[in-house]
């Protein structure tokens, strides 16, 4: 590819990470809760959601999230996905931009 190109490509990558609004680290899991009756018969109450992600220092959060709620928070857990996978692109499109950058220079001298 040649210079051009690859800025053109990291813009169109900037403008798609400028598009991702809200997002959160972490992973959105279903949580069921065994209860039981005063008869001895177990059931399982819910559905809940539990968000879960590391902090820095390795210390884990946990927090419940309301089954109402699940589709917006999996959809911020995804776009936080998409915006890692964005910026691991973005820097290796400036990584290429730079040898190929680095590649003229040497041909200048």
């Amino acid at each position: 590819m040649n210079i051009k190109t690859l800025q053109a490509k990291r813009s169109a990558i900037a403008k798609e990470i400028d598009g991702i609004h809200s997002m959160r680290k972490g992973t959105l899991n279903p949580f069921h809760q065994k209860v039981t009756h005063k008869n001895g018969e177990v059931v399982l109450k819910g559905s809940y959601y539990v968000l879960t992600r590391k902090e820095e220092g390795g210390k884990t959060i946990t927090q419940s999230i309301p089954a109402k709620d699940m589709p917006r928070i999996q959809q911020e857990v995804d776009n936080y996905k998409e915006f890692r996978r964005l910026t691991e692109e973005y820097v290796r499109v400036c990584e290429s931009i730079s040898l190929l950058s680095e590649g003229d220079d040497t041909k200048k001298n």
